[in-house]
Formats: structure tokens, C-alpha cells, sequence
């Protein structure tokens, strides 16, 4: 079977009740090769003196060789009267008044020859002719003494349906449109362009922010319906992965208990802490800490914060005068030692208070198993759902730890991370700079805007970095008018609109404890995630044998497949970001 003729639009769903357009369509949808393109219901409008024309046009059938034919089909029964022109209908026979349909053609013609001479460059012309059709006549048929414009060539009838090609090769050779036709095929290309131009329409960034915040914003609220399922549990603990809103309930339990009680909210990472200080600010009964910055308050010592000497804090807590929390409730519990947890849960039972521990065993990076009585809890509360991450970015951040997010039917799809592959630490900073531009020109706050490590911050590139951009690098991410920069482990907990990831490489993905830092790091972007590193095709094949177990050809495509990201890869010649075509997923 040869290959047909472009239709625009593939399908028509409605010919505005005319069966004989609809013959037509068919008739040159499967009639004509594949050099042709026909459009259907072509609208122009056009600007004159006084006012705007507006016209359409049934059909439009363009050819490179021979230019473009604009068709006027009219079905039913056709009557020229006294220079004026009727139609009827097939079931009623109403005669209706018409326009001619040759001039009908012709002003779509004249709008259509200004519309391609202005879109072709100078030295090529495409010719443009009008053709009516009357798919409801045959030749036998007497139609009265029709003007001397319609000549035979093309004024189309029925016969022209089961011969579309000799019918529109009859109309270009009465016109003799070869001879009038010289485009290139660029030209070609940029007429159907022209005619049926192509809108693929961008969101902004801040668009798509807003709306993403405003969808996470509901699904945080519909999750914390989940808090009262534990007004009646004494102790438990809640397992959540990433993203599954574990903080934020954690918060919220501790503000519902807060009202009557003093609560002592207990979390492992010291940024997560101060954070969470400056949240909740107006929620007194509510004190925020972690471990060594209760033995510093309590004994003044700040040094040696191992787990002895928290330890014996502990079981000394009431020895200071300082201790009046009824409830605790500690977030991040996987990092939290067992002998730990079990002192603090006696403490709270001591003072007639809940215990309540949420934690992710996905983001074990301090120790290499879980707590003892993490596991042997009684009474346990799952979250599945993820309500912080785009799907995108929480398909990306799970894919080396192999689990699969659930997120909520209402999670917002988002952009597809991208991966960075630049050939050295200059180019990196360049387009770190340009990345931060970006989302500070679609007005995402710079405090929104945090740049992850990998490693530690003695390792990263950026260890003798300052600047970055235009921006100051701080590693406080309350400096006014500066990009935070920490790791990905310090990180822990907290959240960003804007993540971008360094210094990832193939150790990145050796091991289960970095795959988690991966995990950990890539799950704290809310609405968008990049990932800018410096590989050379040795750590590339590297990177790409740690992920996916095999090199060889398609290095980037197949790092692209195993993290569900769009590589972007820097050439050294060049220094130019070439997108590749392979690797978008």
C-alpha cells in the first residue's frame, strides 16, 4: 500500500453537517500520495482600509512542484439563475441563495498568496489558483450556462472522488503551476508551517510553581487527616518515605499536643532544627532541639558528642531543673541510637506523655540499621503517598534505591530533571549561575534555591568556590541575598523548591548508604531538580556501569533510562550544551 497524503487535521470529527465535504476529505485523504498536504477548513482574516475581511475555505491541496489549489466544494443540488447562484438540499430540495463559489475561492486565494509571499524568501514564488467542486453532480448533469471563468479542468464533480490525483494534476496543468512554482524544500516546509502553524506553548516557571505549590498545598492538608488515627496511642512510630509529609505531621501533632502540654520535638539534623525554630516561632509550648543541643543547654559541654555522653545525659535529665516537657515526639528517628530511644520513651512515659518517632528507612546515612525498638514497635502508621515531590522528580530520586513512590492522584507531573554533563569545575559554575538565573527571573525566592553535594563540602567543587553567578555562596540559608550550599546529609529533612545536585559520579551509586545519600538529596526538590556534574568519558562509563551494571554503547542514554532524567552534555570543543536526543525520557 503506497503512503497517503498529509491530512490537517488527521481527523475531522465534524463537516459542519456536509456530506459532501466529507466525500471530499476522503477522497483526497486516500487518494492522494504521500507528496501532498491537504488542509481542511482553512480560516485567514486580513486587514483593509476600513475594515477586517474574514474568510475560509474548504480545502487547501499544496504541492512543492506545483504550488497550492484552494477548493470551494459545494454538495447538494447546484442552480445558476439569472447570473445568481442557489443550492438545495438533498432531503428537503429548499433552495437556498449562495455566493458564487469560484469568487469564494478567489478571495481565499488573494488572502493565501499574501500569507506565502511574505513567508518565502526572496527569488522563490509558489502559485496559488482556486478549484470548486460539486461532489454531488455528475458530468451528465445540467448545471445551465455556467460564466466563462468556469472552465471544465476545474469545476470538479463527482467522477473527481474515485480519481482525486487526476482530478487536482488536471487543475495544476490548466493552470500550468510548475512553470509558476520554485521553492525549496525548507520552503516547504515553512508554507505548511505557514498554513497550519504549530503551537507548542511553554509554561513559565512561575506558573508552573505557583500551581505546583498550590496542588501540594492540598495534598499536605488531606494527609494530616491521618494524625487522628493516634489520639488514642500512647507511643508509636510512623514509617513515610520521602516526601510523604513526615515533618510536617510530626510539626502538627506537636502544635495539636502543645495546647495544654509542653512538647519537646526532637530531630537529628542541626539545619532541620533551626529551621523548624524559625517556623514555628509563634507555638511557644513547642521546643525544637536535637540531642547535643540539649546536653549543651543543660550541661554547657560542647565537645565529644558521642553517644556516651548523650547517654548519660539521659539518665540524668531531671538532675538539671531544666526539663518540663510532658510529650516528645522525635522526627528523623532512624539516625537516633537505640539505647536513645528507649530512654526517651521511658522519659515520656514518666511524665505521662506520648512518644511518637517518624522516620524513613530509605535515609539511613548516619547508621547501618535501623533501631531496635524502631522495629519492634507495637503500634505502627505507614504514609505511602508522597505530597512534596513532582512525579518526576520522585521517580528520579527512588530509581537507585528501587522503590517505586506512591504518590496522590493530584500530584502534579512536573518537569523532567536534568543531568549536566560538563567537561570542567569552570563550566559547572557557569551554568550553576545560569541555572539560579533562571528560576530567580521566574520569581522563585533565592532562599528556595539550595545547591546539594554529593560528598562531603571538603570534597565538592565548590570547596574554594565563592561565588556563583552573581550570588554569594553561604552556608547559612538565612543570608540575606545568597545561594546555600551544604550536603546532601547535612541537608536531611529540610526541603527546597529548587534542588541542584554536584558532584555526582559513580561512588554516587556504589554502594546502598550512597545510593540513599542520592535518594536523600534529589527527594528534597519540591518543584524542580537539576543535576550538574564534571565527568570525562572515563567516569561517564563509570557512572554508567554503577547505575545500570553495563557500559559499552549508549553510555548516556542508558544513564538517562536508569535516573529518568534528560541528559545535557557539554562538549569540550565547543563548550556548548547540546541536548541529546536519545537520552530524554
Amino acid at each position: 500500500m503506497r503512503p497517503l497524503a498529509r491530512m490537517i487535521p488527521a481527523t475531522v470529527d465534524d463537516f459542519n453537517a456536509s456530506f459532501g465535504e466529507q466525500q471530499v476529505y476522503n477522497a483526497l485523504r486516500d487518494g492522494l500520495p504521500d507528496d501532498y498536504v491537504v488542509f481542511h477548513s482553512f480560516h485567514w482574516n486580513r486587514k483593509g482600509p476600513n475594515r477586517v475581511e474574514w474568510g475560509e475555505t474548504d480545502f487547501t491541496v499544496f504541492h512543492p512542484k506545483y504550488g497550492i489549489l484552494v477548493i470551494e466544494v459545494k454538495s447538494g443540488g447546484i442552480i445558476l439563475e439569472d447570473g445568481r447562484w442557489w443550492y438545495t438540499r438533498d432531503d428537503t430540495l429548499e433552495r437556498f441563495p449562495m455566493k458564487d463559489p469560484l469568487e469564494q475561492a478567489c478571495r481565499t486565494m488573494y488572502a493565501m498568496k499574501e500569507l506565502v509571499e511574505k513567508a518565502l524568501p526572496d527569488g522563490e514564488y509558489c502559485w496559488v489558483e482556486p478549484v470548486v467542486w460539486f461532489p454531488s453532480l455528475s458530468d451528465r448533469e445540467t448545471i445551465g450556462s455556467l460564466p466563462n471563468t468556469y472552465h471544465r479542468e476545474i469545476v470538479l464533480m463527482a467522477w473527481a472522488l474515485q480519481n482525486p490525483e487526476k482530478a487536482i494534476r488536471n487543475a495544476y496543468e490548466f493552470y500550468n503551476n510548475a512553470r509558476h512554482t520554485n521553492i525549496s524544500p525548507d520552503s516547504a516546509k515553512l508554507i505548511v508551517r505557514t498554513l497550519a502553524p504549530a503551537f507548542n506553548a511553554v509554561q513559565s516557571l512561575s506558573s508552573v510553581y505557583a500551581e505546583q505549590e498550590y496542588r501540594f498545598l492540598r495534598l499536605t492538608q488531606e494527609q494530616s487527616h491521618l494524625l487522628d488515627n493516634l489520639d488514642e496511642q500512647p507511643v508509636a512510630v510512623i514509617h513515610g518515605g520521602a516526601g510523604t509529609g513526615k515533618t510536617l505531621l510530626a510539626v502538627e501533632k506537636a502544635r495539636r499536643l502543645s495546647v495544654e502540654d509542653r512538647v519537646l520535638f526532637l530531630c537529628f539534623n542541626r539545619f532541620l532544627m533551626l529551621e523548624l525554630r524559625r517556623r514555628n516561632q509563634e507555638y511557644p509550648n513547642i521546643s525544637f532541639y536535637n540531642l547535643p543541643a540539649l546536653v549543651v543547654r543543660d550541661t554547657g559541654v560542647r565537645d565529644d558528642f558521642n553517644d556516651e555522653v548523650i547517654t548519660d545525659y539521659l539518665n540524668r535529665y531531671d538532675e538539671f531543673g531544666t526539663w518540663d516537657y510532658k510529650h516528645i515526639i522525635v522526627d528523623e528517628g532512624q539516625d537516633f541510637c537505640d539505647t536513645h530511644l528507649n530512654l526517651l520513651a521511658t522519659i515520656a512515659q514518666i511524665q505521662g506523655g506520648v512518644f511518637y518517632v517518624f522516620y524513613d528507612k530509605y535515609q539511613l546515612v548516619h547508621r547501618r540499621e535501623l533501631p531496635d525498638w524502631v522495629c519492634n514497635a507495637e503500634c505502627r502508621l505507614v504514609l505511602k503517598r508522597n505530597c512534596r515531590n513532582t512525579i518526576r522528580i520522585a521517580t528520579t530520586a527512588a530509581r537507585p534505591i528501587d522503590v517505586d513512590p506512591v504518590l496522590w492522584e493530584l500530584s502534579p507531573d512536573g518537569n523532567t530533571p536534568d543531568f549536566y554533563i560538563m567537561s570542567d569545575v569552570e563550566s559547572l559554575i557557569k551554568k550553576l549561575g545560569e541555572l539560579i538565573a533562571k528560576y530567580v527571573d521566574a520569581q522563585i525566592p533565592l532562599d528556595q534555591i539550595t545547591i546539594l553535594t554529593a560528598k562531603t563540602e571538603e570534597k565538592s567543587v565548590l570547596t574554594d568556590i565563592d561565588k556563583v553567578g552573581k550570588w554569594q555562596r553561604a552556608n547559612k540559608r538565612d543570608s540575606p541575598g545568597t545561594v546555600f550550599f551544604t550536603t546532601a546529609r547535612k541537608f536531611k529533612g529540610l526541603e527546597s523548591a529548587v534542588i541542584i545536585m554536584i558532584d555526582v559520579d559513580a561512588a554516587t551509586f556504589e554502594t546502598p548508604e550512597a545510593r540513599n545519600l542520592f535518594y536523600v538529596g534529589a527527594s528534597r526538590a519540591r518543584h524542580f531538580l537539576d543535576v550538574v556534574t564534571v565527568l570525562d568519558d572515563a567516569q561517564l562509563k563509570a557512572l554508567c556501569d554503577a547505575l545500570s551494571g553495563q557500559s559499552g554503547r549508549k553510555t548516556v542514554a542508558k544513564i538517562a533510562s536508569a535516573l529518568k532524567v534528560r541528559i545535557m552534555k557539554e562538549t569540550k570543543e565547543d563548550h556548548a550544551i547540546a541536548e541529546l536526543q536519545e537520552s530524554i525520557v
